[in-house]
C-alpha cells in the first residue's frame, strides 16, 4: 500500500493520550470495536444509512464475495490503532461476506471500493475535505456524500470517482448518479435516497417494503383462491339446478 499522508480532520489521536488503551499486559495491540469518541447520529442520518444498507443487502444477498456494513471501525495502519475511521457505509468487493468486529486493511487486502458518508452539521466539512483526501489516498474507487437534511451540501448528492490516483467530482444529473461498481443509480427522492436498478427499471426495496410486498402478494393469492372456490361452488349449484 502506498504511503498515506495524514489529511486534515481524520480520526487520529496523540499516542500519549490513547496508547494505554490499545495495549494489553502482554503488549498485544488492541483494535477497539467501539470508541468513546464515536459521534451520535440524527434520525435523518440513521434512516438513510438503515434504508440503503437494507437495499444493498437484498441486492447482493447471493454474493459471498461482497462485504458491506455501516459504521464499522476501519484500521489502515498495522500496529497503529489510533489510525482509524468509520464510514457510514462501505462496500468491499472480493472480500468474504462474514461477520467481523473491525476491518483491518492489511488483513483483508482490499480497501472498500465504494464508500458512503451521510452529511450532518458536525461532519459535512470533514466529509468533503479530510475524508475525501483520506479515501483518495487509501484507494477508494467511488465516494458518495448524501445530504439527508438537504441543507449542508451544494447538492443533495455529491459523487467522486477514481481516475488514476485521484477521486474526481462526477456530474450529478437530475439528482441521481450511476455507480459503476454497484451497477445501481443513487437517486434523491422526495425526502430520502433510494437505489434504482437500471436493468429492471425498478427501485430496490428495503426489508420492510419487501415484507409488506410479500404479505400483499400472499393476501391477493388468498383472495383469488377464495374467489375461485366461490366460483366453483356457483358452477356446481348451477349444474344441480339444470339437472
Amino acid at each position: 500500500m502506498p504511503e498515506v499522508l495524514e489529511p486534515t480532520q481524520t480520526q487520529t489521536f496523540p499516542r500519549s493520550q490513547t496508547e494505554i488503551n490499545y495495549f494489553s499486559e502482554t503488549e498485544e495491540i488492541i483494535y477497539p470495536e467501539q470508541r468513546e469518541d464515536d459521534m451520535g447520529e440524527t434520525s435523518f442520518h440513521y434512516r438513510v444509512i438503515s434504508d440503503l444498507m437494507q437495499m444493498l443487502r437484498m441486492f447482493f444477498r447471493e454474493r459471498e464475495d461482497v462485504f458491506m456494513t455501516g459504521n464499522m471501525n476501519i484500521y489502515y495502519v498495522e500496529g497503529k490503532p489510533y489510525k482509524w475511521f468509520a464510514p457510514d457505509i462501505l462496500v468491499a468487493f472480493g472480500v468474504q461476506n462474514h461477520e467481523r468486529s473491525v476491518y483491518k486493511i492489511w488483513q483483508e487486502k482490499v480497501f472498500p471500493q465504494v464508500v458512503f458518508e451521510v452529511a450532518s452539521d458536525r461532519t459535512w466539512k470533514n466529509d468533503v475535505s479530510g475524508k475525501l483526501k483520506l479515501y483518495e489516498q487509501l484507494g477508494a474507487e467511488e465516494y458518495y456524500i448524501l445530504d439527508s437534511e438537504f441543507k449542508y451540501l451544494p447538492s443533495p448528492v455529491m459523487a467522486f470517482r477514481r481516475e488514476n490516483d485521484a477521486l474526481l467530482p462526477v456530474e450529478i444529473s437530475g439528482e441521481k448518479v450511476f455507480s459503476p461498481r454497484l451497477n445501481l443509480e443513487i437517486v434523491r427522492t422526495e425526502n430520502n435516497f433510494r437505489l434504482f436498478n437500471p436493468q429492471t427499471g425498478e427501485f430496490l426495496l428495503t426489508l420492510e417494503e419487501s415484507e409488506a410486498e410479500k404479505k400483499n402478494f400472499e393476501s391477493r393469492a388468498i383472495t383469488a383462491e377464495m374467489e375461485l372456490e366461490l366460483l366453483k361452488a356457483e358452477i356446481e349449484k348451477l349444474k344441480k339446478q339444470n339437472n
